[in-house]
């Protein structure tokens, strides 16, 4: 036989005995209460069970005929039951996993993420113990025991072939009394956690082509050529000198690219042991190594799927790692370390390098058919001293943001320290640039970056000018034998003699760097090479 559930709202006067009537004309019908709830304002809730509609219309009226009820109508659910599910509905709506337990440590409610993070459903686990979800010296277990809140506890255990990893924080249940009556604790899963992670530090850390500054023409022509190959899906090869700012071209390809939405990760190819490399570009299975993590791991190339790998130092590359790179650019397939299975990847590379590869090529020292597929889009980046009027607005903006950090009021650099600058080779470029305007910002105390700051705390040497002896022409002699010296020596020599001479005319070493536009370190240190008194 087929019974109807049934739920009625009762809207009634307050009078003596009319639950009991009420109660006795369910039973006269021949309907079986599941539930009944009262409710202030609201009146009264039953939940029947019954064999069909008939049934139904012939209590209602029956129990419109009491004296003392004023409406009777027909709901969808209980008031508990709309409680219950507009609570499933929030808990399931945030995106922290939920698990509460009563002062037994009993699983009374669980949301779907949690379900996801532990791999079961809800009726599989409420009522269980705790202990059967969370393993051994579950935190909340421990809340329990001393109505002691924790925070970002990390738990990580193995449940049959599946590794499960999260961090956790959990909160007491108290009653009016203050009494422990059960727990609750939230958590999100690692893998949850490194992609939320991930995309917070893409938005932070890719730079845009506007954010790159520059006036030079040089500069123009390599920014419009790369926002124009931004767009594609082909390998692209920056060359530039250490310092010119290879990684944040890069950053500014993918953030111009379609696939600005996915991974951008970088990698330092220089920064890692051979072996080391391999695994993190690749991946590696469990227990391929000696002290491989549980589960294996993902490689570079999977974690930046669909999105874009960068390759700084290229050219450090070994040969083993070498060839497995160049398979995935021809394939677009992977295979972790220790592995068998193929995996395929969609990555767009972006590859740097300061070395020249075609001289390693000719070694034997990188493989031709690699260059090839890395050097598909070659993009030069010039270094400081072929744009030297990028210098003064570079050099501007790297004193606001050095000012800024260091708590600094406005500075600003003279005339003469521009030109003073412009007038260097900067072989370390933007990054050498950035290491001496911070060395003299921190050690200055004025608003104005003058010429002398630099000469006193700088190796930086001063542009070309003549210097003027009291004694008139000064001329170099460069002692000659059977044979020419070297270059090197001739060198040597002609340092020595102008050293020896402008320290005849200035009784100083900080003026004799004045002077030749070098430091007082320089001089000294010079002075003890060529054992000068």
């Amino acid at each position: 036989m087929e019974f109807l559930e049934r739920v009625i709202q009762i809207d009634f006067e307050d009078r003596l005995g009319l639950g009991m009537e009420i109660f006795e004309r369910c039973e006269k019908n021949q309907v079986d209460k599941i539930g009944m709830e009262v409710i202030p304002d609201q009146g009264m809730f039953i939940k029947f069970r019954c064999t069909s509609v008939d049934l139904v219309q012939r209590l209602i009226k029956d129990l419109e005929a009491v004296s003392g009820v004023l409406y009777i109508k027909l709901r969808d659910q209980m008031p508990y039951e709309e409680r219950e599910r507009a609570l499933k509905t929030i808990l399931n709506s945030v995106s922290e996993g939920i698990v509460a337990v009563n002062k037994d440590g009993e699983i009374i409610q669980i949301n779907e993420v949690a379900c996801k993070i532990f791999h079961c459903s809800a009726e599989e686990v409420i009522g269980l113990g705790a202990v059967e979800l969370f393993q051994e010296n579950a935190p909340i277990l421990e809340t329990l025991k001393t109505g002691l809140p924790y925070r970002l506890t990390e738990r990580e255990f193995t449940k049959g072939n599946q590794v499960i990893h999260f961090l956790t924080t959990g909160v007491p249940v108290l009653n009016a009394k203050g009494q422990v009556i059960g727990a609750v604790a939230t958590m999100k899963d690692f893998c949850q956690i490194e992609e939320i992670i991930s995309k917070i530090d893409r938005k932070k850390q890719l730079m845009s082509f506007e954010g790159i500054i520059y006036q030079s023409e040089k500069m123009r022509h390599v920014i419009e050529t790369a926002k124009m190959v931004a767009k594609g899906n082909s390998t692209v090869l920056l060359r530039g000198e250490s310092g010119t700012g290879k990684e944040l071209f890069a950053r500014a390809i993918h953030r111009e690219s379609l696939r600005v939405q996915a991974p951008f990760i970088p990698i330092s190819c220089a920064a890692l042991p051979d072996s080391l490399l391999e695994s993190e570009l690749f991946g590696y299975e469990e227990g391929s190594f000696t002290g491989a993590a549980r589960g294996g791991k993902k490689g570079l190339f999977e974690q930046a799927d669909h999105g874009t790998l960068f390759l700084d130092e290229i050219g450090e590359i070994p040969t083993q790692v070498q060839v497995r790179l160049l398979r995935v650019l021809q394939e677009g397939m992977i295979r972790r370390v220790g592995g068998s299975k193929e995996l395929p990847v969609d990555v767009r590379i972006v590859a740097a390098t300061h070395r020249n590869l075609e001289e390693m090529i000719q070694k034997g020292e990188f493989r031709e058919d690699l260059y090839y597929r890395l050097n598909v889009i070659p993009l030069r980046i010039p270094p400081l001293r072929e744009r030297s009027e990028d210098i003064p607005l570079i050099a501007q903006h790297l004193i606001r943001k050095i000012s800024e950090k260091l708590g600094k009021s406005e500075i600003h650099l003279t005339k003469e320290s521009v030109e003073l600058l412009m007038g260097q080779t900067w072989p370390g470029n933007v990054r050498q640039l950035e290491n001496i305007l911070e060395r003299i910002i921190n050690v200055m105390d004025s608003a104005e970056i003058n010429p002398q700051l630099f000469y006193e705390w700088t190796d930086l040497v001063s542009t070309p000018h003549t210097v003027e002896c009291e004694e008139g022409d000064f001329q170099i002699q460069i002692p000659v034998e059977k044979e020419w010296p070297t270059l090197k020596e001739i060198v040597s020599e002609v340092e020595k003699q102008v050293l020896m001479r402008v320290l005849e005319t200035h009784s100083s070493s900080r003026k004799a760097g004045r002077v030749l536009g070098v430091s007082n370190t320089t001089i000294l240190n010079k002075m003890k090479n060529y054992g000068i008194e």
